[in-house]
């Protein structure tokens, strides 16, 4: 007899009837369709359920398309690239007209790092698909940027990239993916198109308002636009979004340093290193604070950590040069610099550094070959300027003080050196000094012809200028009134220019062949990247954001300018 279930309740025991239920086990017969509930177990994840039902109905199923497809697809997710290749395949095979099964054969292909077979069958895609679909879009144009990367020719690999430019403009009107907004505006940034890079940028934040990647390289843009306030405004949504957002707080910080806010620069940088200590564009920022705080020993030993951390960081080699010129260190100066030249061998900037050096090495016939050689190529090429820059993290590509690269978004010193009249002005002193008149007066004019573009000259500039002009008895009538204006004019436009200038200067021209006590002035900024350096990838080259500091040292060369970089890439 079976048991049965009794309870006391109340002093009586009480027998519980019993209920039997009888379940029937559902049966499919063949042919059933479960592509249903396959699609269900996936999109749940349960890909153990996936797994065998796909093993039962396989062989049985008369249209095996999906279940193939589906089973590509959990082999993908489980790493193995190979059956997962297999099985999309397979169903592609059923079914030659399925756009899905080319898309995913294409990301397969992407992932095994296999690009250019994977563009091809994208490719198909676009001309089998009978809709605009912003994925294919999207993956054709990343295709594009990564073969145009690896060309060696420069037309092809320009064609390629304005093709791919197309595509994600094609991406973004027809979806919402976020990483074709991002990847049109690296573009734009690229060919310095920033506030175009930033209209898309905004457009971006309508899909994610709190996207703290996006928000930080709009505020690096502003930079590069010497917006800074606007600048401001975004990396602070980005530090309240995320404190321990590190490229936000590097560009933050080096919008501090260039308001000359050191200490506060300084906070954000140690909130930095609490988190990340071993990034070179921190240590590259820190080291530009404490120079401009006139620490000199101290800015060497942050910028020497920056190199020892990325030995083939220009920006930290260029900025170390720097100090060690402003520590009458030359010779340290002159192999910094010669460590920099070889890796930006037409940076008239540097040459025009080494020039400096081997004067006061008393080396004048290499000092006279440098001077040459940066004044050939301001005249010939353009270059970035790169005298002590701060480096935001963000492209590279792109804050921080100093030039540096890496971990994204950047703002450098906006002019370049073919626009630079320092140059022209650094090789006529020297040139006078050393007796060659006719150089001297010809780099004179140079200096006076470059100088004319420029919206607000330094006071230091034109006050050499003006000196040297009457040592080589130039008459007034070839000068341009631009550059001979009153000191108080010259001071009142750059201070409405935003680098106000408060030089002190000391000392006369002595007459040719003698060694003139003139004075350096050292203007530092800050950049990403950065320049095309922001980091990494892009962490690095963060590059266009400059402040200038009112820093005086005796010296035989014209102010020095001192540019920024914020990390990123350019």
């Amino acid at each position: 007899m079976e048991p049965v279930n009794e309870v006391i309740c109340n002093g009586r025991t009480i027998v519980l009837p019993t209920l039997e239920v009888v379940k029937t086990i559902p049966t499919m017969s063949a042919g059933t369709n479960v592509d249903w509930l396959l699609h269900i177990y996936f999109a749940r994840r349960d890909f153990g359920r996936c797994k065998r039902l796909i093993e039962r109905e396989l062989y049985r199923h008369l249209n095996p398309e999906y279940l193939y497809f589906v089973n590509g697809l959990i082999k993908r997710e489980e790493g193995n690239n190979i059956e997962a290749l297999r099985n999309l395949q397979k169903a592609l095979d059923l079914n030659n007209k399925n756009i899905e099964i080319y898309k995913e054969i294409g990301k397969t292909l992407f992932t095994m790092g296999r690009y250019n077979q994977s563009l091809a069958i994208f490719r198909d895609a676009e001309e089998l698909s009978t809709r605009l679909d912003h994925e294919i879009f999207h993956f054709i144009g990343e295709l594009l940027l990564r073969s145009a990367a690896s060309r060696n020719e420069w037309e092809m690999a320009q064609k390629e990239e304005q093709e791919a430019k197309v595509y994600f403009q094609k991406a973004v009107q027809t979806g919402k993916k976020i990483e074709s907004f991002q990847r049109l505006a690296e573009i734009l940034r690229k060919e310095k198109q920033y506030h175009k890079a930033i209209e898309v940028l905004e457009s971006c934040l309508l899909l994610s308002p709190e996207n703290t990647d996006v928000l930080t390289e709009i505020g690096v843009l502003y930079l590069k636009l010497n917006e800074t306030q606007k600048a401001f405004d975004r990396l602070l949504e980005v530090i309240q979004f995320d404190r321990n957002c590190l490229r936000g707080l590097m560009a933050f910080g080096a919008i501090l340093q260039s308001r000359n806010d050191i200490d506060a620069a300084l906070g954000k940088y140690k909130e930095i290193a609490a988190i990340q200590p071993n990034i070179a564009e921190l240590w590259n920022n820190i080291g530009l604070c404490f120079f401009k705080k006139q620490k000199l020993i101290v800015g060497i030993s942050s910028l020497r950590k920056a190199i020892w951390l990325s030995p083939l960081n220009y920006n930290a080699l260029y900025n170390l040069s720097l100090i060690y010129i402003t520590a009458q260190q030359y010779a340290s100066a002159f192999h910094t610099l010669a460590a920099a030249i070889n890796l930006r061998k037409d940076n008239a900037d540097c040459y025009m550094l080494l020039g400096i050096c081997l004067r006061k090495l008393e080396d004048f016939d290499n000092a006279y070959t440098a001077f040459e050689r940066a004044s050939n190529i301001s005249l010939g090429r353009t270059s970035n300027p790169t005298a002590g820059n701060v480096t935001k993290m963000g492209d590279n590509e792109n804050g921080t003080a100093g030039r540096g690269g890496g971990n994204g978004g950047a703002a450098t010193a906006a002019s370049s050196s073919s626009r630079n009249p320092l140059i022209h002005l650094n090789f006529a002193l020297f040139c006078y000094e050393t007796g060659r008149l006719a150089m001297a007066n010809e780099q004179y004019n140079r200096f006076v012809s470059s100088a004319q573009d420029l919206v607000a000259l330094p006071t230091e500039y034109k006050y050499h200028g003006t000196k040297l002009k009457s040592l080589l008895k130039i008459s007034s009538s070839s000068v341009s009134s631009h550059i001979l204006s009153s000191e108080t004019d010259v001071v009142a436009a750059g201070g409405a220019s935003g680098a106000p200038f408060n030089p002190k200067i000391e000392g006369d021209y002595p007459a040719p062949a003698r060694r003139p006590q003139d004075n350096t002035l050292h203007n530092y900024a800050n950049d990403s990247q950065l320049q095309h350096h922001p980091a990494g990838e892009d962490i690095r080259d963060y590059h266009d954001y400059n402040y200038q500091a009112e820093n005086q040292m005796q010296s035989n060369e014209m102010p020095l300018e001192v540019n920024a970089v914020v990390n990123n890439e350019e």
